[in-house]
């Protein structure tokens, strides 16, 4: 009995080390095709953008069609988030790789998605834009991309059509950073897009060293924690192909959770200015600072700390920026709905007609967004011992995420970090659903696809946008509020080993009412 027992594990152990070959495979290829849609040059994925004479990013004239980009993007897509799916099972049947090759090909995926031009989005494109208007002496805030390109400026050239007359809607260190990317390029729009790449691969890599760190003495969990940010095909996808600005606020979030590892004045401190750094490049960071702020709530001085701390970032930042920088911050906070978003659904199948303004759709999702805090945080399994900051701070951002008009795949990454700190439960599975649905709509990215030819592709990306990715974020919301009022977080396997037994959520019940539990039950009376 006990030889058939040996034989079970070492062919588990085996059949685990098959699966993780086949889906790090899977993950390698997917990133080499977005970073080969990248080097295509300009196409239905990838904005046009001036050659720069020996600097980065690099991209050849070979013209592919809409139907080539599309496919190749969307099949990245499919066979990234396969191999994502496929490795992660392999840490719940035992795979305990070295952290060193992951973190070596995180940096390579890195590397090479910040040498080519942006992929499947123009928002890299704006910040060049805003950034020039800074470092020209103006404020973004209130000369809009128009404005610059009717001056003949070389970078305002190449702001898209859509944004022309919006003034910026990041932070002050949000505009600080695309400053500092165009004070070290002049005149040249792709040295000033290679170095936003730039200060997002630092951030990128910051977050994967540090997860290293954390879980240096648990290869389970360190290795599930590189799965989900350092090799994330997904996360490469939207921070580094992408070039989004969420990554930088992310990566001061993430430092901003760890530095309250210990709950003290010095820390709290700490925690408050990288926080308060986080939110004045993106608000929605402010979820974040409530995370930790309810961590710090039975010590007053750390929490009087913490809000000195993010005060002392973001009064001056403000202050430099104008009052404009509020109102264009606050302005993009209630905006229209987008195309893939879950509140549409309700338009299509049962006919209720949403809001023409953005105003009483926002007030909706915003009272939607607080019911479903209230449920995470009372339901969501314990998180990380000497990081309390995390649990809260992931429910709020999650319920954020499922209700907001405004979708878009990048705004995950400020939930995949705190995911990666969590125990390891079906969660993973629904944000990795979620994110790959919001995606795979949102792509080809530059070429919308209203005027996709032929027919079949325009059909094709209709249904991704309109019925798939929606209804796919719909059914993410609602296996998250059968797991929360289930309890039934973790399946029991012996793949839940990816934990330690004391991270473990304890084994659920049904739901019937308040939990035994006094740490959620004193989280919810606080609310």
């Amino acid at each position: 009995m006990l030889l058939q027992h040996d034989a079970d594990d070492q062919q588990r152990a085996l059949d685990a080390r098959w699966l993780a070959t086949g889906a790090l495979t899977a993950i390698g290829v997917s990133v080499a095709v977005v970073a080969v849609v990248g080097l295509q040059g300009r196409s239905a994925a990838v904005p046009l953008l001036p050659n720069s004479t020996g600097w980065p990013p690099y991209s050849f004239a070979v013209h592919p069609s809409p139907a080539e980009t599309s496919l190749e993007i969307w099949a990245a897509v499919l066979l990234g988030t396969a191999g994502l799916a496929a490795a992660l099972l392999a840490v719940r049947w035992g795979w305990r790789p070295s952290s060193r090759p992951l973190v070596i090909g995180s940096a390579i995926a890195v590397v090479a998605l910040m040498l080519v031009p942006s992929v499947g989005s123009t928002d890299l494109l704006d910040y060049a834009v805003y950034g020039r208007i800074a470092a020209l002496g103006h404020s973004p805030y209130v000369m809009t991309p128009l404005n610059l390109k009717h001056t003949g400026d070389p970078v305002g050239q190449i702001a898209p059509h859509p944004w022309d007359n919006n003034p910026s809607v990041y932070g002050p260190l949000g505009t600080a950073s695309e400053w500092m990317a165009s004070a070290l390029s002049g005149s040249s729009a792709p040295r000033t897009v290679f170095w936003l790449k730039a200060w997002n691969a630092l951030a990128f890599l910051a977050v994967a060293m540090a997860m290293g760190w954390v879980f240096r003495g648990d290869p389970a969990r360190r290795t599930r924690a590189h799965l989900l940010w350092s090799v994330n095909p997904l996360m490469l996808f939207a921070v580094m192909a992408g070039g989004h600005i969420d990554g930088l606020a992310a990566a001061l979030g993430f430092f901003a959770v760890l530095a309250l590892r210990r709950v003290n004045v010095v820390r709290g401190l700490l925690a408050g200015v990288l926080i308060g750094a986080a939110i004045a490049i993106k608000a929605p960071f402010a979820l974040f600072g409530l995370g930790l702020a309810w961590a710090a709530r039975r010590s007053p001085w750390t929490l009087v700390a913490l809000g000195a701390g993010a005060a002392a970032v973001l009064v001056p930042s403000y202050l430099v920026a104008g009052p404009k920088a509020i109102s264009a911050v606050a302005g993009r906070a209630a905006s229209s709905g987008d195309l893939y978003e879950p509140w549409q659904l309700l338009t299509r199948v049962v006919g209720w007609p949403l809001p023409q303004t953005a105003g009483p759709l926002d007030d909706v999702a915003l009272v939607a967004s607080l019911v479903l805090a209230v449920i995470l945080l009372w339901r969501l399994p314990a998180g990380p011992p000497g990081l309390a900051s995390v649990r809260p701070a992931l429910a709020l951002s999650l319920a954020w995420l499922f209700f907001s008009p405004q979708q878009r795949p990048w705004f995950d990454a400020m939930i995949f970090p705190l995911l990666a700190l969590m125990p390891a439960t079906r969660l993973d599975w629904i944000a990795v659903v979620r994110l790959a649905a919001a995606t795979l709509a949102e792509l080809p990215g530059v070429t919308y696809f209203l005027y996709l030819k032929p027919g079949w592709l325009f059909g094709t990306a209709n249904i991704i946008a309109r019925w798939i990715a929606p209804i796919a974020l719909v059914v993410a919301l609602v296996a998250t509020l059968w797991l929360c009022f289930t309890g039934r977080w973790t399946s029991g396997s012996a793949g839940d080993s990816a934990a330690p037994p004391e991270l473990l959520p304890a084994r659920s019940r049904p739901f019937r009412g308040l939990p035994r539990s006094e740490e959620h039950t004193s989280e919810l009376q606080s609310l």
